[in-house]
């Protein structure tokens, strides 16, 4: 089920309201990367249905550019899609289509069909959210304006695992970044990143700050096909959704994917490297 109609003042509020979190670490912002305001760009609110019912609640952005390819942002456990506004304006300056979904059982996303009937939807396993990229994918082959099979995905702890993962699962995803992730050890007991063995997860651009956290998405990018990485080794203190108050990252986002999702997809580049 798919409705589409304007961005209410619900969905412009909550994502303002994300925006002024990062004001409270926005002196280590550099003016390089030319940042917008959410507020001075339209949205559309979205929604459509997993496959188990679940009803994902979204925000749609569109960039003036012809058949743009589209980045996913997938947010953190307790979060909501709020937590991209710092980054959305970002992006569709850059020429991506955006789609910026609370993930099941967060914002707006809590409600879920069953037999016909609406429920209140609660969030439980982490590997159910698959289903919303799945979803998502589903929902951006009928938009004509955006070309579908040219896909990113950025998350961010959580959704830094969902965005992993979703490279190998789902062909149209042709790369990732994922800021912080769970660590992957051989006796590994996560039922998302536990998995590795069944897929292979390709074209990722590791993003950390910390020693440890660094430590922790270095487990995955060994394991990965085509890997990318890049330390925010200034900023040890922030990371997850903060790391976005800092250029570096953000630079480095869009090299990685101007190279896998507007060029050759296994063009060299340095960013997500040490040579960046």
């Amino acid at each position: 089920m798919v409705a589409l109609a304007l961005a209410g003042a619900v969905v412009a509020g909550t994502l303002v309201l994300g925006a002024l979190f990062f004001l409270s670490i926005w002196p280590f912002a550099s003016d390089a990367v030319h940042r917008g305001s959410i507020t001075e760009i339209s949205a559309d609110s979205v929604t459509y249905q997993t496959d188990d019912g679940v009803r994902i609640a979204a925000s749609w952005f569109l960039p003036d550019a012809k058949n743009p390819p589209v980045v996913i942002l997938l947010h953190e456990k307790d979060g909501t899609r709020a937590q991209w506004a710092p980054l959305i304006p970002v992006l569709v300056d850059a020429g991506y289509a955006v789609l910026a979904p609370d993930l099941r059982g967060f914002g707006e996303s809590t409600t879920i069909v069953r037999d016909g009937q609406e429920e209140t939807f609660e969030f439980a396993n982490r590997p159910d959210a698959l289903l919303d990229v799945s979803a998502a994918l589903k929902w951006l082959k009928g938009q004509r304006e955006v070309d579908s099979g040219r896909v990113g995905v950025i998350g961010a702890r959580y959704g830094g695992d969902l965005a992993y993962v979703s490279t190998g699962l789902f062909p149209e995803v042709k790369a990732a970044v994922a800021i912080m992730t769970t660590r992957y050890t051989d006796q590994n007991t996560d039922p998302l990143i536990g998995s590795i063995g069944d897929y292979v997860a390709h074209d990722v651009c590791f993003i950390a700050g910390g020693r440890t956290q660094w430590e922790d998405v270095v487990s995955l990018g060994i394991r990965t096909a085509n890997p990318g990485g890049r330390r925010i080794i200034e900023h040890p203190d922030l990371d997850g959704v903060a790391l976005l108050a800092v250029d570096e990252p953000i630079r480095n986002m869009l090299g990685w994917f101007d190279a896998r999702l507007r060029r050759d997809g296994h063009e060299e580049t340095t960013w997500c490297s040490a040579k960046a």
